[in-house]
C-alpha cells in the first residue's frame, strides 16, 4: 500500500516538472504566454533544362501503276512500296525553375511577415509586393495523324469499264486491267504536254485568250499533268510536328545523359523507346565559379541564418544537345543548383529594405532601402 502511494506521488511530480518546462518554452522574453514557433516554409529554385524540338515527318505513297512507270514513261527508280522519312528541323533550349526538394526552408519571426512566394513556393522577394507568372505546363505529345488517310488516289481513266466486241452474245461491261489503265494514263499524259506545248507556243497559230485566261488554262493543264504523273511517281505529303524535353541536372556535371530517341523512319521518340538511337545532353558546370563563390559565401555572423532566410548564388553551365559524335545544338545557362547557398544579411531583414529574387534562379535580384516618407 505504501509503494502505491509512493509511486503515485513521484509519478505527479514527474508531471508537474513536464508541465513546468512546457511553460517556460511557451514564455517569450517579455515573460508573455506565446503559441508554438510559426514561420513560412518556402523552397529555393532549382533550375530545368528544356528542349524543344521541331520536326519534319514527309510521307510518300508509291503510286497504283509504279510498275509501269520505267516502260511508259521512261522514269527509272520509282518505289513500289510506301515510306516515311524524318527530319530535324530545329532545337532550342530554354531554362525554367521549380522548387528544389532539398532546399527548403522556414522563414522564423519578423523575417516571415515579409517574405514573397511564387505559385509554387519559390522565394521571390522580401518586403516586396512582387507579382509573378509563372510559365505554363508544357506538353509534348506522341500521336501522330497517319498521314495515309490524306493521300489518296482517284481512278483517273476516262472510262474505268469498256465493251468488248462480241456478236455471238450480248454485251457485257468488263473492268480494263490495271496495264491498260496505266497505258491509259501515259497517252493521256502526252496529250496534255502537247496541248500545253501548243498552247505556250501558239503551235494553231490562233489568237490567243486574254492574260487570266491563258494563265488559268496554262495553270490546268499543269495540274492535270501533275496528278497523272502521280499515278505513276507517287504523292508525298509532309507534316510538322513539335516536341519538348525537360531534364533536370543535380549539383554535379551531367555526361551523357538521354534526353530523347530518334528514328528517321519514326520520328522524335520518348527515351523510353528502344526504336530509336539516344539523343544525350551534357551539361558541365563551371568549377572555378562555384569555387570562388563558396569561399566568399561564409559568414562570420554568429547570428547568420537565424531568420531562416537563404538566398542562391547560381553556377554556370555549358549545355550540348548530342546526336552521338554531333552536336545538335549548344547554350550556356546559369545553373541555380550548381552554385552556393548563402544566408541573406540579418541587417536586411529589419523591414527598412526591399529584396528581389530571381524565380529561376534564386539569385538576388535587387536591395533597396524602403523609403518611407
Amino acid at each position: 500500500m505504501k509503494l502505491s502511494i509512493l509511486t503515485l506521488l513521484l509519478t505527479l511530480f514527474v508531471v508537474s516538472i513536464t508541465t513546468a518546462q512546457k511553460d517556460d518554452k511557451r514564455k517569450s522574453t517579455s515573460g508573455t504566454v506565446t503559441g508554438p514557433a510559426e514561420g513560412v516554409v518556402y523552397a529555393l529554385p532549382q533550375t530545368g533544362i528544356r528542349v524543344y524540338v521541331k520536326a519534319t515527318r514527309e510521307r510518300y505513297v508509291h503510286g497504283p501503276f509504279s510498275n509501269y512507270a520505267q516502260k511508259m514513261l521512261g522514269i527509272d527508280n520509282v518505289s513500289s512500296t510506301d515510306a516515311d522519312r524524318w527530319n530535324m528541323d530545329e532545337i532550342k533550349i530554354e531554362v525554367f525553375s521549380e522548387p528544389d526538394p532539398d532546399q527548403v526552408h522556414k522563414a522564423m519571426g519578423q523575417a516571415a511577415k515579409l517574405v514573397s512566394l511564387t505559385e509554387s513556393g519559390i522565394m521571390a522577394g522580401i518586403n516586396s509586393a512582387i507579382k509573378n507568372q509563372e510559365p505554363a505546363i508544357q506538353t509534348s505529345s506522341f500521336l501522330m495523324k497517319n498521314p495515309d488517310k490524306q493521300v489518296k488516289y482517284t481512278d483517273l481513266s476516262i472510262w474505268s469499264f469498256y465493251s468488248p466486241i462480241d456478236s455471238t452474245r450480248r454485251v457485257k461491261m468488263v473492268s480494263k486491267s490495271q496495264e491498260q489503265k496505266a497505258a491509259e494514263a501515259a497517252e493521256t499524259i502526252f496529250n496534255l504536254r502537247n496541248s500545253r506545248f501548243s498552247l505556250l507556243t501558239n503551235a494553231d497559230d490562233e489568237p490567243l485568250p486574254d492574260g487570266k485566261s491563258f494563265e488559268v488554262m496554262t495553270e490546268e493543264l499543269g495540274k492535270m499533268e501533275e496528278n497523272y504523273v502521280a499515278l505513276f511517281v507517287g504523292k508525298s505529303t509532309k507534316q510538322s510536328h513539335e516536341f519538348s524535353f525537360d531534364f533536370v541536372p543535380g549539383q554535379k556535371t551531367v555526361k551523357g545523359e538521354v534526353i530523347f530517341r530518334y528514328s528517321d523512319e519514326r520520328g522524335v521518340l520518348p527515351k523510353s523507346d528502344l526504336s530509336g538511337r539516344p539523343i544525350v545532353i551534357d551539361v558541365t558546370k563551371a568549377e572555378n565559379l562555384a569555387a570562388r563563390q563558396t569561399s566568399l559565401s561564409a559568414s562570420e555572423n554568429p547570428n547568420a541564418g537565424k531568420s531562416g532566410l537563404y538566398y542562391r548564388m547560381p553556377g554556370m553551365s555549358e549545355i550540348r544537345i548530342m546526336d552521338g559524335a554531333t552536336q545538335l545544338a549548344g547554350a550556356r545557362a546559369p545553373i541555380a543548383q550548381f552554385g552556393t547557398i548563402a544566408p541573406i544579411p540579418e541587417d536586411l531583414l529589419d523591414g527598412t529594405f526591399k529584396m528581389e529574387f530571381f524565380p529561376t534562379t534564386g539569385a538576388v535580384k535587387s536591395i533597396t532601402e524602403n523609403k518611407i516618407n
